[in-house]
């Protein structure tokens, strides 16, 4: 099974809570934020396919990765599970609502997005995409612990054009697949994210039995610099009956 395959980290006793990552990141990125939600909670927090400390699997896409996710959740025997990812782990919280309501019982998409396809507004300025085309590996550094993969770090390169390639295509999740979801969803951005504003309203507008939060004063990396206020927000969200 492809889910054992992933590096994952599991913490704690209690309630299960999923916690995903951002792209080209691992595990690790979110670590402050774990142990905030940590007490009464089992964490499951894996390195996706080609991050972190898991090895590239080939393909790398949001399926390959929402996929394996399920996999691993399988193979635990996990169901009901809370599911809190970050940035391209917030996109793979909204694979597994869609595609697997059965493992999720909450989820909360931090910066996240879906397909900018008509009629959703872009997802993300044009100069970020400029700057994802035209950045290589040099301008993105190993997640952290990939370093203790044997050939890693010459493999990166390779891994750094298939996320660029992933990033400037088409996610495979869209405005008219959050219609259709059952799962209590709370969006979190950050008011000065990459994410625009228009887009995360707009997929809050069309999910039903969704809520909204914007942490002032934050960028896109809002569950490492905010921790304590993402962790507030959550938690209400995740008390609700």
């Amino acid at each position: 099974m492809i889910g054992s395959r992933l590096h994952v980290e599991i913490t704690g006793a209690g309630t299960d809570l999923v916690l995903l990552h951002g792209g080209a990141g691992g595990a690790a990125d979110l670590l402050a934020l774990r142990e905030l939600l940590q007490p009464g909670r089992r964490i499951i927090a894996p390195d996706q396919r080609a991050h972190g400390r898991s090895p590239d699997l080939g393909e790398l896409t949001y399926a390959a990765m929402a996929a394996d996710t399920a996999a691993l959740l399988d193979e635990l025997g996990v169901r009901g599970a809370d599911v809190v990812g970050w940035s391209d782990g917030g996109i793979l919280a909204l694979f597994l609502a869609r595609d697997r309501p059965e493992l999720v019982r909450r989820a909360v998409p931090i910066s996240a997005n879906v397909s900018s396809a008509s009629p959703a507004p872009a997802a993300v300025p044009q100069e970020a995409l400029d700057w994802v085309r035209d950045h290589g590996a040099e301008g993105m550094t190993l997640p952290a612990g990939r370093d203790e993969l044997a050939g890693a770090a010459e493999a990166w390169p390779a891994v750094v054009r298939k996320l660029q390639a992933m990033w400037l295509g088409d996610p495979g999740i869209s405005l008219a697949d959050l219609r259709g979801l059952s799962t209590p969803i709370l969006y979190l951005a950050a008011d000065r994210d990459v994410v625009r504003a228009e887009h995360t309203l707009a997929m809050f507008q069309a999910t039903p039995n969704a809520q909204l939060g914007i942490v002032p004063g934050a960028t896109h990396r809002v569950p490492q610099t905010h921790a304590g206020a993402v962790a507030a927000l959550i938690e209400s969200f995740l008390a609700e009956a």
